[in-house]
């Protein structure tokens, strides 16, 4: 067995500066995949930049927690503020959404990318990973199994008891943290790399250009500069080389 490397760069179509960085952090660096925010605007430029490069696995970053759904907002209200953005990630810890209405959107999702990209995504994951909540888990998994596709490992596996034993395919191992005030760091990842598991590992990373629409809305920022330097590190790949591991994607899974 093999000791195989998936590193996935969260937020493509956040804002142009998150793209720009993500895609350099793949021409120059050892990002191998990528998942696109589907619901905010998308420039056919982006899905071209992204579709040409053939190395570049390109899934889908579910996304219920910022903008505007895809589907008509009066058939998921439970996914909504007043004025019809979504609620923030932590709305959904005090009163969760219909799990329909959360397949319904998902669902959305999937076909808006197909129709944008002209084919599915190689795989699917959640903007601030909501599938570690079984509610969210369970509406991913049902669309997982039905496109036949693997997902972002997650904490949750529902018991056959409850009627759900389908478990998406995915990765045997996932490094990455969600804490905005944290970022990867020079030590921790070649720590990660030097001590890499056989199987298939992900590394899910945020590299990106802090520009003016991201201070605006998120509260990761200069991290993300900081992961674009590291992750962008043309060295990192006789790294790679030295620790005997080899990059892939989501399609090879």
């Amino acid at each position: 067995m093999k000791r195989r490397l998936i590193v996935n760069a969260d937020d493509f179509n956040l804002t142009p500066g998150v793209t720009r960085g993500i895609l350099k952090a793949h021409d120059q660096g050892m990002v191998t995949s990528t998942t696109v925010l589907i619901n905010l605007p998308l420039e056919l430029a982006l899905v071209r930049q992204a579709s040409r490069r053939n190395r570049l696995g390109v899934g889908l970053h579910l996304n219920i927690t910022l903008g505007k759904p895809v589907s008509p907002p009066g058939k998921i209200r439970s996914l909504l503020k007043p004025e019809g953005n979504f609620r923030r990630p932590f709305d959904y810890g005090e009163k969760k959404p219909a799990l329909g209405e959360v397949i319904r959107e998902y669902e959305a999702q999937i076909r808006l990318f197909e129709k944008r990209f002209r084919k599915p995504p190689d795989h699917l994951d959640t903007h601030h990973h909501l599938h570690d909540d079984p509610l969210f888990f369970q509406a991913l998994s049902q669309l997982a199994r039905r496109w036949k596709l693997p997902v972002r490992r997650s904490l949750i596996c529902l018991s056959p008891e409850r009627g759900q034993a389908f478990l998406p395919k995915t990765t045997d191992y996932l490094f990455g943290s969600l804490d905005a005030t944290s970022y990867w760091q020079k030590d921790p990842l070649f720590s990660v790399l030097r001590n890499l598991p056989l199987g298939t590992s992900e590394i899910a990373c945020h590299p990106g250009f802090c520009d003016r629409q991201l201070r605006q809305i998120s509260s990761m920022r200069e991290a993300r500069e900081k992961e674009l330097k590291l992750f962008s590190d043309r060295r990192l790949r006789q790294e790679l080389a030295r620790f005997e591991i080899e990059l892939t994607n989501f399609s090879q899974i």
